[in-house]
């Protein structure tokens, strides 16, 4: 039987070896997200969970989130303004430990003088398995997920809620609207991507004391290339520190958290047609976003949060206007629905 102290050590050892593979791989990849499923009371808004849905479980989950971006006098008169995406999901859990998800995104993107485009994103799938650091039987060890570390269930202050997820899009999304000169928008401006994409996360949680859950996250999504060239590869590092300052059993509103989140983003340069790389293309951005998640009986819950770009360090940024790190802020609000 291996010792609690040894346990720790794997566990060390293992989130060690993801962060290497994510770093490592990041020198050949980076750039867009897919969605997190961050659901159910006291999770984070933007930073995923680890929370599994539970065997025979489904969960309708939407997202809304607006951007509107700063205007250079470099990108006059064809500033780009405002990004606004609806991201639906579905999941359900074929086990207490693994659960399937579908994702279907809508974009709209206005850019000044040439118009809005709009339409389907790319279908995306996510495969997620869940597994701690907890006692069961009265023996410590590392388990599967049960049903009592799903949806709903009260966090356990000794477990370390984990789960791997890996996922991909099918290049199913709109990818030839015309501005209103009756050109095509550039990649950017487009709702899907073309080619598909590849994801790769890890998440963790633990109750740090009753009522305060930390949770962290890291992934990688990795595009392909097609006909126009391809948008440059993202890494996201996220940490979120949940409190519970209100609840009543029972009541309609039965949780209120109040979410303080850190989330790093590192995009490497988008490829043209000719596969050279654009140089006023991606950088490395951190937002502080503070949020609230309040839940309604057992099984609805809502999260709002604002991410501010606090410090970037772009590539050539006194070229770039549009991207990640140039935004007043990213307003985020989630629904998610268990039954």
């Amino acid at each position: 039987m291996l010792s609690r102290k040894r346990y720790r050590q794997y566990f060390v050892c293992f989130i060690l070896l993801v962060f290497i593979f994510i770093i490592n791989a990041n020198s050949g990849f980076a750039h867009h997200g897919g969605v997190s499923a961050a659901f159910g009371p006291g999770a984070p808004v933007e930073t995923a969970s680890p929370l599994a849905l539970g065997k025979g479980t489904f969960l309708l989950y939407e997202k809304f989130e607006y951007v509107p971006f700063e205007h250079k006098n470099h990108a006059e008169p064809e500033n780009i303004n405002t990004f606004t995406f609806f991201n639906t999901l579905i999941g359900y859990g074929l086990t207490d430990a693994l659960s399937i998800y579908a994702t279907l995104p809508v974009a709209i993107k206005n850019q000044d003088n040439l118009g809005t485009s709009s339409g389907l994103g790319d279908l995306g799938f996510i495969v997620q398995y869940g597994f701690k650091i907890g006692e069961r039987d009265g023996i410590r060890g590392l388990y599967s997920f049960g049903p009592e570390d799903s949806y709903g269930e009260l966090y356990s202050l000794d477990d370390i809620k984990m789960s791997l997820f890996a996922g991909f899009t099918v290049p199913s999304g709109t990818t030839s609207n015309r501005d209103n000169s009756g050109n095509t928008f550039d990649m950017g401006m487009q709702p899907g991507f073309g080619a598909p994409s590849f994801n790769f996360g890890f998440a963790a949680s633990k109750m740090i004391i009753p009522h305060l859950t930390l949770t962290g996250d890291t992934s990688l999504t990795v595009f392909t290339e097609h006909n126009d060239g391809k948008p440059g590869n993202e890494t996201r590092f996220n940490l979120a520190v949940g409190y519970e300052i209100f609840e009543k059993k029972n009541g309609f509103l039965s949780r209120l958290d109040i979410i303080g989140e850190s989330n790093l983003l590192h995009l490497t340069k988008d490829q043209d047609d000719q596969r050279e790389k654009d140089d006023a293309t991606g950088g490395v951005i951190l937002y502080l976003s503070p949020g609230l998640r309040a839940t309604f009986g057992e099984y609805i819950s809502i999260g709002a949060l604002i991410k501010f770009p606090t410090w970037q360090d772009l590539n050539n940024e006194s070229e770039q206007q549009g991207s990640e790190g140039l935004e007043k802020y990213r307003a985020i609000i989630t629904c998610s629905v268990s039954f």
